[in-house]
């Protein structure tokens, strides 16, 4: 595996470097938030940025980088949140609740999510790195999960080992972002929560 995407930033030791790139990130997170990946250029960061585009080709040795970086922050955040529910998940409760909880925040993600933005970073992804997607995000639910499972006294919860939990997870964040990803019409329905919450307790749960 290649290294992971980040922002090559040409700096000095005067401050004014760091102001500039959280201006170009800040205007950057402006492109993203506005979910047209048209907008992701050099020229046009440089016009949202205030920055010329000469200052941008000077300090920045990929553009791209810079959305592509973003994107994955956002992601990880997402992941942070899920990371946060599983935590804070009562040992009293069955798996069902947690699972219904994780569905309903991923769905409620997905639903302020342009689906055009998400499929330019995995295709810009592609053809950096050499991926089809990047998965490693999920694999940071593994820990919580299994001392989620161990501490859990209603033995609902299947035993996994990290492998197979690993493997589990991603299956299960495809089965919930897909549908919103690529517009398919059961995204976000009655239908594609119970499918998500019972096809995930078949494979997490006894």
């Amino acid at each position: 595996m290649r290294d992971k995407i980040k922002i090559d930033f040409a700096e000095n030791k005067q401050d004014r470097s760091k102001k500039t790139l959280e201006n170009i990130l800040e205007a950057a997170n402006n492109l993203i938030e506005q979910a047209d990946p048209k907008l992701f250029t050099s020229r046009i960061l440089a016009a949202e940025s205030g920055y010329s585009l000469g200052t941008l080709n000077k300090r920045l040795l990929s553009v791209d980088n810079v959305f592509i970086w973003l994107i994955e922050q956002g992601q990880k955040q997402h992941i942070k949140r899920a990371s946060q529910i599983i935590v804070e998940f009562d040992p009293q409760e069955p798996l069902h609740h947690l699972v219904e909880n994780l569905v309903d925040t991923f769905f409620s993600i997905m639903k302020k999510i342009n689906p055009r933005v998400i499929r330019y970073y995995e295709h810009r992804r592609a053809l950096k790195l050499g991926l089809i997607e990047d998965y490693d995000r999920t694999d940071a639910l593994v820990g919580p999960f299994l001392v989620a499972a161990r501490q859990n006294r209603t033995n609902t919860f299947r035993d996994l080992n990290s492998t197979e939990l690993r493997l589990i997870l991603r299956a299960s964040l495809s089965f919930l972002e897909r549908p919103f990803i690529y517009s398919d019409p059961i995204a976000g329905s009655i239908e594609h929560r119970k499918l998500a919450v019972d096809n995930c307790l078949r494979l997490l749960g006894r």
